[in-house]
């Protein structure tokens, strides 16, 4: 059996083990993949694996703030974009986070097991996900005010009711019920109601 390289940093140590334990959600599902297994894949031993992670939800929280900090990378890109305008922005934020997902589901058809799993046993990852994705859309919404004249009663609460209106754009439970294209169409659909909804009022 191979071993496990422990002289390395522990932050490269824990990355390892998230690879790791990524390839076996993905082959066998969340539910169905045991610390012992992840620890056998990595050369290690089950009690070596326990010192890094205390279980194998905090490998899934590991997991998922890599795949929030990926996806919080990719949009920053989005939004920097000046050649966009507020609109075009905010459609191609939206389709970019809807591709994220759709690609992380794809990759992974298990993955509402972790979700639901996260939300059970680790309920404020929840409300950093939302925070990330909310903090950037924000970004938009006052760059739609302050170049297009976009209005809002409370900027925040209306960024929170658009990504509420995008569900079913990045919760697989949903996602799986359409294809890329028909999602895509719908999203379009979503996001000229929204721009509808901020125009100035005359």
């Amino acid at each position: 059996m191979k071993r496990f390289d422990t002289d390395l940093p522990n932050d490269q140590l824990k990355e390892k083990i998230i690879d790791a334990a990524d390839k076996r959600f993905k082959l066998v599902g969340f539910k169905k993949t045991a610390m012992k297994e992840i620890a056998e894949d990595l050369g290690m031993s089950t009690a070596n694996l326990y010192r890094y992670f205390p279980s194998k939800v905090d490998i899934a929280e590991a997991f998922a703030i890599r795949c929030f900090n990926e996806k919080e990378d990719r949009l920053k890109k989005v939004i920097a974009d000046k050649r966009f305008s507020s609109v075009e922005r905010l459609k191609s934020f939206a389709l970019a986070l809807l591709h994220f997902n759709y690609k992380q589901l794809q990759e992974c058809p298990a993955i509402n097991d972790i979700i639901v799993a996260l939300c059970v046993e680790k309920p404020s990852l929840v409300d950093r996900k939302k925070a990330g994705e909310l903090e950037l859309l924000i970004m938009i919404l006052e760059a739609g005010q302050k170049d297009d004249g976009w209005v809002f009663d409370d900027i925040i609460q209306s960024g929170r009711a658009i990504l509420t209106s995008w569900i079913m754009f990045t919760t697989p439970t949903f996602m799986r019920l359409q294809t890329l294209e028909e999602l895509e169409e719908l999203l379009d659909s979503v996001i000229n109601i929204t721009v509808n909804g901020v125009q100035p009022r005359v």
